[in-house]
């Protein structure tokens, strides 16, 4: 490279700033204009500004359940499910969907007290499968 083409470039590069800062500057303006213009017309009261959107309402909380309560309502339903169900099998048959993390620690429990056998773990959107193997186990707290 020559001298005269580094200069010829870091012209280019300075024109390109120049350009951009303006371009930068220009759309600042526009939008402190239009940011003026709407106080005016709101301090005014010469035309209402339009009503922001509306907040949708919070979904609903599950209720809380107290110490307990979850497993025994899982160990209730279970002669409900198939012999091989999902955690989504278990929501559906709840009156009351749980909260994700507490029924998979009921389920971990269950698997680690002998009550269930995990027959496929899950991975991404594939759920884990459980075995539930008869009413013996539903009579048991």
């Amino acid at each position: 490279m020559t001298r005269d083409e580094y200069e010829a470039r870091r012209r280019r590069l300075d024109d390109e700033l120049r350009s951009a800062m303006e371009m930068l500057k220009a759309g600042h303006q526009a939008q402190v204009q239009a940011l003026d213009l709407l106080w005016r017309i709101s301090t005014d009261g010469a035309t209402a500004p339009s009503p922001s959107p509306a907040v949708p309402a919070p979904a609903p909380k599950a209720r809380r359940r107290g110490p307990g309560e979850l497993l025994q309502e899982v160990i209730a339903i279970l002669p409900q499910l198939p012999e091989q169900f999902t955690k989504d099998d278990v929501v559906k048959a709840l009156s009351d969907p749980p909260d994700r993390s507490s029924l998979f620690r009921v389920l971990q429990e269950l698997v680690l007290t002998g009550r269930l056998q995990m027959e496929s773990y899950g991975g991404g959107r594939l759920p884990s499968v459980y075995r539930w193997e008869g009413p013996r186990n539903a009579a048991e707290p």
